[in-house]
């Protein structure tokens, strides 16, 4: 089982929601999972040392990272190579892939494919504009709630034509949690509740 999590603009919070699905996720299989970071940033979400090379670290005892930071352009045998690997690792995969283009190998092998974004004007048109322009194929669309925003989830769902799975509070305890270097410990139970809906979905298969 392959989870890419997506954005379209940085800020977004695909990093902090890509490494809860892998710690919730793999806490609940008995083989335990894996995190990959495409995009360098997972080591200091998780509060873990930058890992060297791109060899396979231990985040906790049930959570392993994958370092895989990739540049803009890569081939197409590298997406292959990368889409390979991670379908023959057992347990689930979730991929921090940021707002990189991804390669049509590695989409096409994901179970599910989530877009992060906050309810923007600004992330809701480079998305439409990616869809439009066949850069990103989503399953559904995990949601930064953030009081005071015009844009409410019909909205985004609606423009982006796909459903909002999870909607993610603005919330201090999950900042602190990061900020102390304590999520690979202990999850806030505002992103277990928020995710629990899509960790129920994915841990049953």
């Amino acid at each position: 089982m392959i989870i890419l999590c997506r954005s379209v603009k940085g800020g977004s919070g695909t990093s902090v929601t890509a490494a809860a699905l892998g710690l919730l996720l793999a806490a609940r299989h008995r083989g335990g999972g894996h995190v990959v970071d495409l995009c360098g940033d997972m080591p200091a979400v998780l509060g873990i040392a930058e890992p060297e090379g791109t060899a396979s670290c231990e985040v906790n005892s049930a959570l392993n990272l994958l370092p895989r930071r990739v540049e803009r352009e890569n081939s197409d045998t590298f997406w292959l190579s990368l889409a390979t690997e991670l379908q023959s690792l057992r347990g689930p995969v979730v991929v921090d892939a940021g707002n990189l283009v991804i390669g049509r190998t590695l989409v096409d092998a994901a179970t599910a494919s989530y877009l992060v974004t906050r309810p923007c004007y600004l992330a809701l048109r480079r998305a439409t504009h990616a869809i439009h322009r066949g850069e990103l194929a989503v399953d559904g669309c995990i949601l930064l709630n953030e009081p005071g925003r015009a844009l409410t989830p019909n909205d985004v769902a609606a423009v982006l034509k796909t459903s909002v799975r999870a909607e993610l509070p603005v919330d201090n305890t999950i900042s602190r949690a990061v900020d102390a270097g304590l999520l690979a410990h202990r999850v806030p139970r505002a992103l277990d509740e928020a995710l629990a809906d899509i960790i129920t979905e994915h841990a049953s298969r």
